[in-house]
């Protein structure tokens, strides 16, 4: 049978508790317990035997009366596990004491919206509510918007997690899965990351690759001159064009040549506007590019990002491709380079008197990681 893809990192990389001390010869040591422990979980149970209704809600174990508020669009394709040391405990009373001093630590020491993780596992081998299936956590920098984020906790120091906490959580997976929580398509061998929980280091993970952008020679673009970008970008601005949309690529280059013209036979720009610019069909369309200031929005074009939907979305908004290519290629800005890692994201209309892009499209975009109205 395959198990999700978990990529194992240590809270201390995190922040999540504090300093602690960690010896790398017993965190390789937990390392191997937890692959052996992970490996041959399914030797002691046939089936799925998760019970949501046990599971010990926010209200049982005594969580403080905060919350996070940006969505988490799910089905995510990441489960990211996380062991958080030093909070001892065997039965739901004392785990869900550890668990106070945990949301105490993550939101009036580190100034995070609550508990970091989704859900967290006791050693007792008790599942208990986080932020939940819903709400972004705060637990690993860059995917906390693609993850859910699940930590055990209650071991004795250098334990691994108890055999009960680790099919506690194979079963909250798994009903993740069937619930349409967590991908189906990202089953897969368990994948171990040693060298992660070894050096405390921002986590390591598997990236999407870019997407496929077509270039301004294929949509036969005009050659021009603009000034150069002050890379990295600190800002992406999220943009609709207001006119016509596009379905097939053809008909997105010959979109994308019009734009150009209009911007600068008639608004005398040097150049179309936009950075990017994203179809319907799914398509990643290059406009200035990564190193040529844009025209798009007066005092962000030389540090701003401006990825603009081909479109009027006021009050339907891009399809799911469309919505997918523009966080790819954001995300392929900043594994590149181009973009800042705490870049901030921006509607059009939030730096500028304008609607774009348009309610139904910033309805959409507000719920994105980095988004600041």
């Amino acid at each position: 049978m395959l198990l999700p893809c978990l990529v194992v990192l240590s809270a201390l990389g995190l922040g999540a508790w504090g300093d602690v001390s960690w010896d790398p010869a017993e965190a390789k040591h937990m390392l191997e317990r937890l692959q052996y422990l992970f490996t041959n979980v399914f030797l002691l149970t046939g089936k799925s035997r998760v019970d949501v209704s046990t599971m010990v809600s926010r209200k049982e174990w005594g969580a403080e009366a905060v919350g996070c508020s940006t969505r988490l669009i799910t089905p995510v394709d990441f489960l990211v596990t996380h062991h958080v040391p030093g909070l001892e405990c065997h039965n739901r009373t004392v785990c869900g004491q550890r668990l106070q001093a945990l949301q105490t630590q993550h939101v009036h020491n580190n100034g995070w919206c609550d508990v970091a993780y989704n859900f967290l596992v006791g050693d007792d081998g008790s599942v208990y509510e986080g932020v939940g299936w819903d709400v972004q956590g705060t637990h690993t920098r860059g995917y906390n918007n693609v993850s859910l984020g699940l930590a055990f906790f209650g071991a004795k120091e250098g334990n691994s997690p108890s055999p009960a906490a680790l099919l506690a959580a194979e079963d909250l997976i798994f009903y993740a899965i069937r619930k349409g929580h967590l991908s189906p398509r990202y089953i897969q061998p368990l994948l171990l990351k040693e060298e992660v929980c070894l050096t405390p280091q921002q986590p390591v993970m598997p990236r999407k690759a870019c997407p496929t952008i077509v270039t301004r020679s294929a949509w036969e673009a005009r050659e021009t001159y603009c000034p150069k970008m002050n890379l990295p970008a600190k800002y992406v601005i999220i943009i609709h064009t207001a006119g016509a949309t596009c379905n097939e690529s053809i008909d997105c280059q010959i979109r994308v040549r019009d734009i150009q013209s209009y911007h600068m036979d008639k608004l005398d720009f040097c150049d179309i506007g936009y950075h990017f610019l994203v179809g319907q069909d799914g398509g990643v369309y290059e406009g200035v590019g990564w190193h040529r200031q844009g025209s798009h929005t007066y005092g962000y074009n030389d540090i701003g990002l401006g990825i603009a939907f081909m479109g009027n979305f006021v009050e339907k908004a891009p399809n799911a491709a469309a919505l997918e290519a523009a966080q790819a290629l954001i995300q392929c800005a900043v594994d590149k380079g181009y973009l800042t890692p705490n870049y901030l994201l921006v509607g059009h209309s939030d730096v500028s008197n304008i609607l774009s892009p348009g309610k139904a499209l910033y309805n959409i975009i507000s719920t994105w990681p980095h988004f600041r109205q």
